[in-house]
């Protein structure tokens, strides 16, 4: 039932200032970035897919050109942003180089820095060179915060807008039948109406992998639940007890769903979590900051893809 995400993060700023070889794949303000480069990143997007989904994306065609796409954009990305630090005169001495090697090495261990260096195909001369970039561009993420400030309204407004983060929200456990053809569904519909078990007839009829041993149950959902959405709102609309009258299709197939019991919403008072929403609205409005830079380097920037 869960989504499928793309990897969409890496650990490291990644191989902008590395002498590139082999073929042009962009061009940004004047700087050729090469196909090696890209590598580097896709290689590192593909070790996260591996540790996050347990399976290797380059056994999937789209998967992976999902990666390379992802990879490019980022590349362009640092590449903007370290040319953004040397306009601004920033540097990064061979101290606070030296110091960002150890905290990674250390965070790594000494195998993991050995697994690093060989996913991502680097030397450890090509690290250090990373490591070099990884700190301007820290410098000016620094930079960039430290003029980011929130008011109160804007705290208040945080917490009006995200009561998940402060709380419990509204959830409903739910069960599910899933068949293969909306005729299936509408038979399972019929059959429940008419008294059967919804549990054995998930049990028999379900094509879900766990449906034997779950009698469809799916627990407890909310509005954040990483269901698909046609699932979701579908499941969210019924009351305890109610199930839906006509099947409910997604890209899985077709779904027959019943709720069961409810928990209502339990949101703590503003002056409770005042400290915490200052926070979060914090770490948001940075973050914002941050992209609006990027997009503003985009946006002025001469930027060519191959």
């Amino acid at each position: 039932m869960k989504k499928r995400l793309v990897v969409v993060g890496l650990v490291l700023m990644i191989g902008v200032l590395l002498a590139g070889c082999g073929d042009n794949v962009a061009t940004v303000n004047g700087e050729k970035l090469k196909q090696n480069q890209l590598d580097k990143v896709v290689n590192l997007f593909v070790v996260q897919a591996q540790q996050t989904y347990g399976t290797d994306p380059r056994e999937d065609a789209e998967f992976m050109e999902q990666i390379r796409e992802a990879a490019l954009e980022s590349l362009i990305d640092q590449t903007l942003l370290l040319q953004e630090a040397a306009r601004q005169g920033m540097e990064a001495t061979e101290e606070e180089v030296s110091t960002a090697i150890d905290q990674f090495k250390e965070a790594a261990g000494t195998e993991g820095f050995k697994g690093f260096l060989s996913s991502a195909g680097y030397t450890e001369e090509e690290f250090e060179e990373e490591m070099h970039n990884q700190v301007l561009i820290d410098e000016l993420y620094e930079k960039v915060m430290s003029g980011v400030e929130v008011t109160v309204e804007e705290v208040k407004k945080f917490y009006e807008d995200y009561p998940e983060y402060f709380g419990n929200p509204y959830e409903l456990r739910v069960s599910h039948i899933l068949l293969d053809t909306k005729a299936e569904a509408e038979d399972v519909i019929k059959r429940l109406k008419d008294g059967e078990d919804f549990a054995e007839l998930a049990k028999e009829l379900s094509t879900e992998q766990n449906a034997q041993e779950s009698g469809g149950d799916l627990g407890f959902i909310n509005e954040q639940t990483n269901f698909v959405n046609e699932f979701k709102t579908a499941a969210l609309k019924l009351k305890p007890g109610e199930m839906t009258e006509e099947p409910v299709q997604s890209e899985f197939g077709f779904h027959v769903i019943k709720a069961f019991e409810e928990r209502a919403a339990k949101i703590e008072a503003f002056e409770q979590v005042k400290d915490q929403a200052q926070s979060l609205t914090l770490r948001a409005k940075e973050e914002q900051a941050w992209q609006d830079l990027i997009e503003k380097l985009r946006s002025e920037g001469d930027i060519k893809t191959n």
